[in-house]
């Protein structure tokens, strides 16, 4: 990793460190005049124009790097990913190559060559193009002494917990490890013999032994760390006749639950499932693909309607609109997109986190 001294990019490269590639860009590009000649200041912004999706963006910037210095490993690395990102893995290799003629060993370059040469179908290279983590191929730019610290902290911390607690772990073990997998789980759990009935009107009217075997459900995937099946379960029981107190400490346990990644997110539901009962599915995330029509563009806003399931243009499952609340470049190209589900009052909207523009 090249040596900064220049107070902004040294700032800027820890934000990028820390994921906060949007913040990296709006805070570099005014400063073009400034580091016109750079090429540092080109793998920083590139780097995070290539972690935020910002494609061409990234493509652009990284060139002015390697016109500013044609030698600079970063942006060289950088630039492979890109290609990978663009869906263009000969133009990856070739880069790679190059810095292996150069660099003979660079790992990073190794790494993703191997990694490529393991695919053996087509459709197991658009499942990489798809799915590939960028971090794998490129250096590492956070401060490791840290996180080696923050290690050997936390080992004698832990060692020291359990040579005074020693009785506790033992008397839990023995109790079969009766404890929930997962903190909050168990307040879901009604007293015994406690009501599990209100009164009123209710969304999605359930029985007593519906309410039981919901709740059960609900655990069951908050404990195993499927949220989004935790969360449908759990809009049952928010919209439901049960209890006041047994809904309130459901809404608690939703406010609880994880966002997932375009890459960790391990259920989805149709747009079928979906637009059937709204309500149901409030925040729950969605992974469909698909292509954008009636694009609107605002100050830090995108606003689209989304053609479900027409990336291929042959088969339409609905159309739903879309805010994607930070600044992206829109292609013409299908895409796949990680969104929460938003009802409203006719149907649902949907709220993006993840734009992947399909090539």
């Amino acid at each position: 990793m090249y040596r900064i001294y220049n107070q902004d990019l040294r700032k800027a490269r820890r934000w990028l460190a820390s994921g906060r590639s949007t913040k990296v860009i709006h805070f570099l590009e005014p400063k073009v005049p400034l580091f016109i000649e750079d090429p540092q200041y080109y793998a920083i912004l590139g780097r995070a124009c290539v972690e935020a999706g910002l494609l061409k963006d990234a493509d652009t910037y990284l060139n002015r790097g390697l016109q500013a210095d044609p030698n600079h490993l970063e942006v060289r690395l950088s630039l492979a990913i890109n290609h990978l990102k663009r869906k263009d893995p000969a133009a990856a290799v070739q880069t790679w190559l190059e810095i292996l003629e150069e660099h003979p060993g660079e790992k990073f370059s190794s790494r993703g060559l191997k990694s490529l040469k393991r695919i053996s179908t087509p459709y197991q290279q658009d499942r990489f193009l798809e799915r590939f983590n960028s971090q794998r191929y490129l250096p590492f730019i956070g401060s490791r002494w840290p996180f080696h610290l923050l290690l050997l902290l936390s080992t004698i911390l832990l060692l020291l917990l359990g040579f005074y607690f020693r009785d506790s772990i033992s008397q839990f073990f023995q109790a079969g490890g009766s404890r929930g997998l997962r903190a909050g789980s168990q307040q879901l759990v009604p007293a015994k013999d406690s009501p599990l009935l209100g009164g009123g009107d209710a969304l999605y009217p359930m029985d007593e032994s519906e309410v039981e075997r919901t709740l059960r459900t609900a655990i069951k995937h908050f404990e195993k760390y499927q949220d989004n099946l935790a969360r449908l379960e759990l809009n049952k029981i928010r919209y439901s006749n049960a209890t006041d107190d047994i809904r309130q400490k459901a809404i608690g346990l939703i406010e609880s639950l994880g966002e997932p990644s375009i890459n960790s997110i391990n259920t989805t539901f149709s747009f079928g499932e979906v637009n059937e009962q709204p309500r149901l599915y409030e925040g729950c995330w969605v992974l469909w693909r698909g292509r954008a029509a009636n694009i609107t563009y605002h100050d830090d806003a995108i606003e689209f309607d989304f053609l479900v399931g027409f990336e291929n243009d042959q088969v339409l499952d609905g159309k739903v609109s879309v805010e994607v609340p930070f600044p992206v470049v829109m292609e013409p190209l299908p895409l796949e997109l990680l969104a929460y589900v938003q009802p409203t009052e006719s149907a649902f909207s949907l709220v993006a986190k993840t734009l992947h523009f399909l090539r």
